[in-house]
């Protein structure tokens, strides 16, 4: 588990959490200024979160925004038990369950990594696109929780303790989440990349 949801483990994180603590008690007070210094430091992960789970750049800058209005104005219950970063986080998560459950989101292609097919590479541009694609089809049939716990999981690099701090369940569940999720899409990949290795495979003389 890293040290952002653990608690300080060294002298200079303790003194970076110390430093935002202080913020946070400023932004209570009323001072925007401490407000647009929470919201410069933490913004692009939150977007950047946001994407990797909406898959949609416009989504993503609409809930991230969201996520610290609704952070903003329940800072008084923030009681610095794990990172400010981790809170912000579970506020996310809870917003994009609730964009899920409000309407079918289709995520733009790329989204996932190409390791998740198997271990390998598109080669060449349009065979990464057409990858692209077909990896997005796939994550859009897995159940929200399987998709936010494997996004958590392979493209924000959290341990499973943080996935089940985000998401509100155990740490066995989070891991049992992303397990199946890989499982579900290797077996949805499975024809595609069949057929791509039948396309690389030359040709033997007769």
């Amino acid at each position: 588990m890293s040290s952002t949801e653990t608690g300080a483990r060294d002298p200079d994180e303790a003194e970076r959490r110390r430093f935002e603590q202080h913020r946070i008690e400023r932004a209570l007070a009323g001072e925007r200024d401490a407000q647009e210094e929470l919201l410069r430091v933490h913004y692009a992960r939150v977007h950047a979160t946001a994407f990797r789970l909406l898959g949609n750049h416009e989504d993503a800058e609409d809930l991230a925004q969201e996520c610290f209005v609704r952070a903003f104005r329940a800072l008084a219950f923030y009681r610095g038990e794990g990172s400010f970063a981790g809170w912000l986080r579970r506020i996310l998560v809870h917003l994009v369950q609730d964009r899920f459950r409000a309407r079918a989101q289709r995520p733009e292609a790329g989204l996932l990594p190409p390791e998740l097919a198997g271990g390998r590479e598109p080669h060449g541009v349009l065979e990464a696109r057409e990858l692209g694609r077909v990896l997005a089809d796939a994550l859009a049939t897995l159940a929200t929780p399987l998709r936010i716990a494997l996004v958590l999981r392979t493209r924000e690099g959290l341990e499973y303790e943080e996935i089940a701090a985000a998401t509100g369940v155990t740490p066995a569940t989070a891991r049992t989440r992303v397990m199946k999720a890989r499982k579900l899409l290797q077996r949805l990949l499975a024809p595609y990349l069949g057929a791509r290795d039948e396309r690389r495979e030359p040709r033997r003389a007769p």
